[in-house]
């Protein structure tokens, strides 16, 4: 049994959940390949709640697992070793600021939310992922998500101004008035980014936001290799200010897809272009470049969405083949092709289906791959190996949560991870939150 924790009466009817109906909804990833268990949820609903929390379990000697919109796809938001779980999904307030441009969210926000509400300021925000739905903007923070903008906006770091953090050591950092400048010396708050929760609980984050621009379209294009497509991605970001997105869609993942293309013959994928320019400026530049092949072009919403359908739904294809092992790899973008290459052909040995699809723009492929899970582990082991050895990163924008620790030494070495073991101890003495993520403890 979860250990208890000694909470007033009143805060806990409040926060504790001990449900085995309610909790069994927050135990599985989203791929249903991580299964885990718990007796006791957590659900706070403030920043002074999530401390009482922290300093109550660490009195209790207890461990958390801090869970956003478990949209994690490397096993880091599943409770596999009985912790207690703490969702930060009441923590959901916002606050737009119009004149710093910024707007300071609870972690457990919606990017989908967040989303509509700053559209009625005429604002965007940089990042966006096809999770947007669920995909929480602490957890996106915290595994410092990318999605399909990284080659215009960049990741969560870059679009990051401030946030606020119970450690697990009970000590916090509280978000101060926007400041958009601040060489005080090192800030605690980068630490955070992208540490997966090792360190503490972010509970609210301030956010740097865009204008929102007046046009849009998006053009796809078949392809006879994913190296064409590289070739047609470098001279467009080359050549053309408003690119916004290049996505790249594998033969493998077009033949999943219930309806026919609005393409011909893709036998090597098709890549995706959003642009913000009208559809008939981008069609001029299309022309100009000399890029005379068939394209289908898109404008108003409708259409728009249409098109960004063949690549957002392609996760959900996937899984109706059966239950995908997610490798979400990064290479320089001239070796993209290689590792897309290398990981069908290791597939293909090992007798496992393999479907890619990915940012093109930013040499993040996703691999997804289906079969025996024995096969499967042997696989995934030499496509991670291949992709170190292109000078490619094991993770682009999902983290190293619990399925990768064990192949974490191929990219940080042994003196890398003991520092990185040093600065847990300091901020979550004895590993008390998230203590199986990222580092065996």
């Amino acid at each position: 049994m979860t250990r208890p924790l000694d909470l007033p009466t009143s805060f806990a009817d409040k926060v504790c959940v001990t449900d085995p109906d309610i909790i069994d909804q927050y135990c599985s990833d989203w791929t249903g390949r991580v299964i885990g268990t718990t007796d006791l949820l957590l659900r706070p609903s403030t920043h002074h709640e999530v401390a009482q929390l922290v300093q109550a379990a660490r009195q209790h000697h207890a461990t958390l697992l801090v869970q956003g919109g478990n949209t994690s796809l490397a096993g880091g938001s599943v409770p596999l070793a009985h912790e207690m779980l703490l969702t930060t999904k009441r923590l959901d307030t916002i606050a737009v600021d119009p004149a710093s441009m910024t707007a300071t969210v609870g972690a457990g926000v919606t990017l989908a939310r967040l989303q509509t509400e700053i559209a009625r300021y005429g604002f965007t925000f940089g990042v966006d992922i096809a999770s947007r739905g669920s995909a929480t903007l602490g957890g996106m923070t915290a595994t410092n998500a990318g999605g399909i903008h990284v080659l215009r906006y960049g990741p969560m770091a870059d679009n990051v101004v401030n946030l606020s953090c119970v450690f697990g050591d009970g000590s916090t950092i509280e978000r101060r008035d926007t400041l958009l400048k601040d060489a005080t010396g090192p800030s605690l708050q980068r630490l955070l980014i992208g540490s997966e929760g090792i360190f503490g609980v972010i509970t609210s984050v301030t956010l740097r936001l865009r204008t929102q621009s007046p046009r849009r379209s998006v053009a796809i294009t078949p392809l006879e290799s994913i190296d064409e497509g590289v070739d047609i991605s470098t001279l467009l970001r080359g050549k053309l200010a408003s690119v916004n997105a290049i996505e790249y869609l594998g033969p493998e993942a077009i033949a999943l897809a219930p309806s026919h293309p609005p393409w011909e013959h893709a036998v090597g994928g098709a890549l995706l272009v959003e642009v913000l320019e009208t559809a008939s400026a981008l069609a001029d530049t299309l022309d100009n470049l000399k890029l005379h092949r068939e394209w289908v072009i898109a404008e108003t919403e409708r259409e728009i969405q249409g098109l960004w359908s063949w690549r957002e739904d392609i996760a959900t294809w996937v899984a109706r083949v059966g239950k995908p092992l997610k490798l979400d790899l990064a290479v320089p973008i001239n070796r993209i092709g290689d590792l897309y290459r290398m990981a069908q052909m290791v597939a293909k040995d090992a007798r496992i289906q393999c479907v890619c699809f990915g940012h093109l723009g930013d040499g993040n492929l996703h691999v997804n791959l289906v079969g025996d899970d024995h096969a499967l582990e042997a696989c995934s082991r030499a496509i991670y190996q291949a992709t170190v050895d292109l000078g490619g990163s094991i993770s682009a924008e999902h983290g190293i949560g619990t399925l990768k620790k064990e192949v974490l030494p191929l990219m940080r070495s042994a003196s890398e991870r003991h520092r990185l073991s040093q600065l847990i101890e300091l901020f979550n003495p004895g590993r008390m939150i998230n203590p199986n993520v990222m580092l065996n403890s």
